[in-house]
């Protein structure tokens, strides 16, 4: 995780020289859905939870124009599946992720309408899994931390994002974002996966202009 840190300082250095009026953060956070995360590990039954895709972050952004304008994202997320079992004293086992990103992201303004916007969205996602954990429900009733999914998954991902921002100014300083976006990562989470991680987002957010 400290190379995702350095990074994150050397692209908002240059940040610093600029006036303050054209800063902006962005408080947000929302649903994910994560396609391609889990193989079928021993031919059990698979399941994806989407109830626990989950995200939050705070931007930073700088506005270079009323068009264009950087931001770095800086995201916590987690997402969970799991695998059932019959023939055993297990009924299921769910492998919950962690994960922290720092995404570099250019917006383009490409509408705008009374107090509407619309951005287009593309950027970089750099992703590190921190922590990873393991809950195994058995057939007496009790639970287990022991690990039965496969943890031989890679911990540090990145890929291509494209999104776009709807936004509504409420007023000179103060807005309020829908973000959906879609995410291709380089490659895949399991070695023996049929294709690379997919991610699909939507979040809310509130954001200040100063």
């Amino acid at each position: 995780m400290k190379k995702y840190f350095i990074l994150l300082s050397i692209l908002t250095v240059p940040f610093l020289g600029f006036s303050q009026s054209r800063f902006f953060v962005n408080l947000n956070a929302g649903w994910d859905y994560s396609a391609n995360k889990y193989y079928n590990y021993n031919n059990y039954d698979i399941f994806e939870n989407e109830g626990n895709d989950l995200s939050w972050g705070l931007d930073l952004g700088y506005k270079f124009s009323d068009i264009v304008r950087f931001r770095i994202e800086s995201r916590f997320g987690q997402y969970s599946f799991g695998q059932y079992y019959s023939g055993a004293d297990l009924i299921q086992t769910e492998m919950t992720m962690s994960y922290f990103n720092i995404n570099p992201r250019f917006d383009f303004r490409v509408w705008t309408k009374d107090k509407f916007e619309l951005f287009v969205s593309p950027g970089l996602k750099l992703e590190y899994i921190y922590d990873s954990d393991q809950v195994t429900d058995k057939t007496d009733g009790t639970t287990s931390d022991l690990s039965y999914v496969s943890s031989a998954y890679a911990d540090n991902m990145a890929g291509f994002i494209g999104g776009a921002i709807f936004k509504y100014n409420i007023n000179k300083h103060l807005g309020i974002t829908l973000s959906p976006e879609y995410t291709l990562y380089f490659k895949k989470l399991y070695e023996k996966n049929d294709d690379n991680m997919r991610r699909f987002s939507a979040r809310l957010g509130v954001e200040w202009n100063f």
